[in-house]
């Protein structure tokens, strides 16, 4: 009797069968997958730090423009005198009464200012220390001269003010003709003139917390009362 040896027979995989990921396959996988949340995470903190800078540099601009603001608002009353009538040409007197409130004082570099304007009725002797006013720049703030104390105007937590800057520029009008006798302007005699002038404010100014958050602001405002100066000989 013959003996025929039939061989083992392979296993066939079924065509729903899957394999698994090898070791390798998984942490390549897991290092892509660790790239892309990285980049992920840095592009959302790009984000977010552009956002909180765009947020700074808001809230300096609005800052400094408000303290701007305010600063030229209040500049705007200065020299006014509620007696004006008694700074004009009159028979009796002859001379007319100088302004006492006139003098406009830009100090240390144009880091600080010094005003006066009529608030509760008009001083003989000159401005009270309820009607002078002024700013300066101290310790990277503004000051506002309040009745005789300085007060800050901005806020150190928020900006830090690098440069103040007030510049005070004057055009005079020769007003020779209105005396009579009319007299020659320029001449040592007779010089009254009316000055017109105008205040340039130039702050500089930096986030508190992020010096690369900066802002320049430049301003210019007449002053509405004029400065009288001379008199008719």
């Amino acid at each position: 009797m013959s003996h025929h040896r039939q061989g083992a027979v392979p296993r066939r995989r079924s065509p729903g069968s899957t394999r698994g990921f090898t070791l390798v396959e998984f942490m390549i996988g897991l290092t892509i997958g660790l790239l892309l949340l990285a980049g992920a995470f840095a592009m959302a903190g790009v984000q977010l730090g552009e956002h909180h800078r765009l947020m700074l540099e808001l809230q300096v601009q609005q800052e400094l423009r408000a303290t701007a603001e305010l600063m030229l608002r209040d500049l705007r009353r200065a020299a006014f005198w509620d007696r004006a009538q008694d700074g004009v040409w009159q028979d009796d007197p002859d001379v007319p009464v100088r302004n006492p409130y006139a003098d406009v004082t830009v100090e240390d570099t144009g880091r600080r200012l010094t005003y006066s304007f009529a608030r509760d009725g008009s001083a003989s002797g000159g401005a009270s220390v309820r009607e002078t006013s002024g700013f300066r720049l101290s310790e990277g703030r503004i000051d506002q001269l309040i009745s005789g104390r300085y007060q800050p105007l901005t806020d150190p937590d928020l900006l830090r003010v690098r440069r103040l800057e007030v510049r005070l520029a004057s055009q005079g009008h020769p007003l020779g003709d209105a005396c009579d006798p009319s007299c020659a302007v320029g001449g040592a005699a007779c010089a009254p003139t009316l000055s017109a002038r105008l205040v340039t404010l130039i702050v500089d100014a930096e986030a508190a917390h992020d010096p690369r958050v900066t802002h320049h602001l430049e301003l210019l405002s007449p002053l509405h009362n004029h400065a009288l100066s001379g008199a008719c000989s």
